[in-house]
């Protein structure tokens, strides 16, 4: 049993950090200005749940292609939660939740069919576009910091909703900015896409013409 968890370490954490996903939507769901303070917080321990269990998995070598394909899966309900969850409270453009859950679908299909061809996520991309913005750390690192500064100022918003005594001014100004930037995360997620597909259409074209 002890051997068992050992090797699930960071298949545990990224179980920690979905459950804490839920949680923060709760809290932040809640119209108290301490609920939403709490969930900001647990947003960030969230946070360094998602770099724990790579750290980890580096660390004691524990890396594997399943415990990726889980990070990933821990990485599509966090952002599409959230996303859904922002968009429902009117801080994020409809399109922007709804274009996410439909790109992860397609492009986790797409590695899903690359794995039964023992091809690793990111062993994908070779254009040169792909290895820049899908498979590079500085790309994957951009990205990831664009989905927090998101999160986290969904959360101020709604925390600073609490307080509307003169603060429209701020709150108008944090909603556009969010917005904007909400844009801002589709585009390079589309990107991200288009360039998977291309670096995938030769696997595709294999397996859909066999």
């Amino acid at each position: 049993m002890s051997k068992f968890i050992f090797r699930n370490i960071p298949n545990l954490v990224v179980l920690f950090r979905v459950i804490l996903i839920f949680i923060v939507i709760f809290l932040f769901s809640i119209e108290s200005l301490i609920s939403r303070i709490f969930g900001l917080g647990l947003l960030v321990i969230a946070a360094l749940a998602d770099w724990l269990d790579g750290f980890l998995a580096r660390k004691l070598k524990l890396s594997s292609p399943v415990g990726a394909m889980l990070d990933t899966l821990g990485d599509r309900i966090t952002e599409n939660l959230l996303l859904i969850f922002f968009a429902y409270k009117q801080l994020v453009p409809l399109f922007v939740p709804l274009i996410f859950i439909a790109r992860s679908l397609v492009s986790d299909f797409i590695r899903c069919l690359c794995y039964h061809q023992n091809i690793e996520t990111f062993s994908i991309q070779k254009s040169k576009l792909g290895i820049i913005f899908v498979a590079s750390r500085f790309s994957r690192v951009l990205y990831l910091l664009i989905k927090i500064f998101i999160f986290f100022l969904g959360g101020i918003i709604l925390a600073v909703e609490t307080m509307l005594q003169n603060l429209d001014t701020l709150l108008l100004n944090l909603k556009l900015v969010i917005i904007y930037g909400s844009v801002i995360l589709v585009f390079f997620n589309l990107l991200r896409f288009v360039l998977l597909i291309y670096d995938s259409r030769n696997i595709l074209k294999e397996i859909f013409t066999k």
